[in-house]
């Protein structure tokens, strides 16, 4: 059992070596009213001249458990008050947030908690948000992870500092909080939900890492810290060579990412999960699987235009030496009937025609545009999805060409030719969107009047 002043010591350590308090100068304690927390409480209060910063508490009331839950937020008040700490609180709803975002009782209560402590701290314009995470925390958190299957991130453990929340007491022990505790004749309150063996978390804590600890390795918090901060040190080095990956061989717009297939295969087949994994967490809001890298691996071999779905939102098309991510409902629509003048909308962009004199006609280089001679006939026009079969007499040429040659000639992507649109004026095709518009309607110099098409 280690002496009150050890502890202490411990955590100055620790927090110097992490560098934990750099210019801070406020800090809010999350306060629960455990014995790890009004350990925090404590430590700072006794140690504020020490690392000249304020101090103020604060105390998330989940409404778990009825009145237990209000003596909870009293316990704290009161022990605020006897330290002259100023003392704030919030009360949020964790079973109907729960039920409203499907998650876990445990998860919603750690989202609520996070955000009013977060949202307390820019009120108060504060530095650091001090959560008082223990060494038991963290093997049962990284027990948990592996247990669940996870990749480093969870096997490295809880960290040390994540933005403004800083976690000092990582180094010590709930046993040796307890004690410290103890010696003071220090009160603090005991959740009864800790007992609760439904949580998988108070099952480990009671059933399993005991006998972990009593017939394998008595020392188990410390090995697992310091296994943390190894693979957290490596996760960092990996994390590095990983972006300069991702900044070589990853492009990125507005409509689409794509990842370059032959400055990707330069490196070992281990590199590429971890760049289709950060592409996915962070160009998508779709969710990254261990299957879904066997899927993006096995698609890179595959002929050209091959997908695979990556969510209901997103699929990965193979297009000659890239992979293409994008959104699956682009420009999905049936064909659609417009007139002059008017505009219609097409997925999130809008098509037009309007009718200019030719000397006042003007152009927009950031719009896709195109003018045409006004057909003869006031025929009504049709925006459609080019079909097998399609022709266009293009501008300057003798003779008609097929749609699908022209495509292949300007070297769209089998993604694009798809969705590639055509406008359509009786059985003529008047314009290969983007691309050639028709002999039949081009612009000469007895024309006066015209159609500017305009995709934006």
């Amino acid at each position: 059992m280690k002496h009150q002043k050890t502890i202490e010591q411990d955590v100055i350590k620790y927090v110097k070596r992490h560098n934990l308090l750099f210019d801070a100068k406020k800090i809010i304690v999350a306060l629960s009213g455990g014995a790890d927390s009004v350990f925090a409480l404590h430590f700072f209060n006794k140690y504020k001249n020490k690392y000249k910063v304020e101090i103020s508490a604060f105390h998330v009331n989940h409404n778990l458990r009825g009145n237990e839950s209000d003596r909870d937020e009293k316990f704290c008040k009161s022990l605020c008050r006897k330290f002259n700490i100023p003392f704030y609180s919030s009360s949020v709803d964790v079973k109907s947030f729960s039920k409203e975002n499907k998650f876990s009782v445990e998860e919603a209560a750690r989202v609520l908690r996070y955000n009013e402590l977060e949202k307390f701290a820019v009120k108060t314009n504060s530095d650091v948000i001090v959560t008082a995470h223990n060494s038991n925390d963290n093997t049962e958190t990284v027990l948990l992870n592996i247990v669940s299957g996870t990749g480093l991130d969870g096997i490295a453990g809880i960290p040390f500092k994540r933005e403004k929340i800083i976690r000092p007491f990582l180094s010590v022990s709930k046993e040796d909080i307890k004690n410290y505790l103890k010696e003071l004749n220090q009160k603090f309150r005991e959740d009864s939900s800790n007992e609760n063996l439904e949580f998988r978390r108070n099952y480990l804590r009671k059933k399993i890492i005991p006998l972990v600890e009593k017939n394998i390795n008595p020392n188990l918090n410390k090995v697992i810290l310091n296994s943390s901060e190894v693979i957290r040190n490596q996760k960092e080095i990996i994390e590095h060579f990983i972006s300069k990956v991702i900044e070589e061989s990853v492009m990125s717009n507005s409509r689409s990412t794509s990842i370059n297939i032959l400055k990707l295969k330069k490196y070992p087949k281990t590199v590429w999960g971890e760049v289709f994994k950060n592409v996915i967490q962070n160009y998508t809001d779709a969710e990254y699987s261990f299957q879904l890298s066997l899927k993006l691996n096995e698609l890179i071999d595959c002929q050209t235009g091959s997908l695979i779905e990556i969510s209901k939102k997103y699929i990965c098309i193979k297009e000659r030496n890239q992979l293409i991510i994008k959104k699956s409902d682009e420009n999905s629509f049936d064909e659609l009937k417009i007139k002059v003048g008017q505009s219609i909308k097409i997925s999130n962009k809008t098509f037009s025609i309007e009718k200019f004199n030719i000397k006042d006609v003007s152009f927009n280089k950031k719009k896709l545009e195109e003018i045409i001679s006004v057909p003869k006939i006031n025929s009504e026009f049709v925006l459609r999805v080019w079909q097998d079969g399609d022709f266009i007499h293009p501008l300057g040429m003798k003779g008609k060409k097929k749609i699908s040659d022209i495509l292949t000639d300007s070297k769209v992507p089998n993604y694009k030719r798809k969705k590639q649109l055509v406008l359509t004026c009786g059985k003529d095709i008047v314009w290969l969107v983007g691309l050639k518009v028709s002999e039949k309607y081009k612009v000469t110099s007895k024309t006066k009047s015209v159609l500017k098409l305009c995709l934006i």
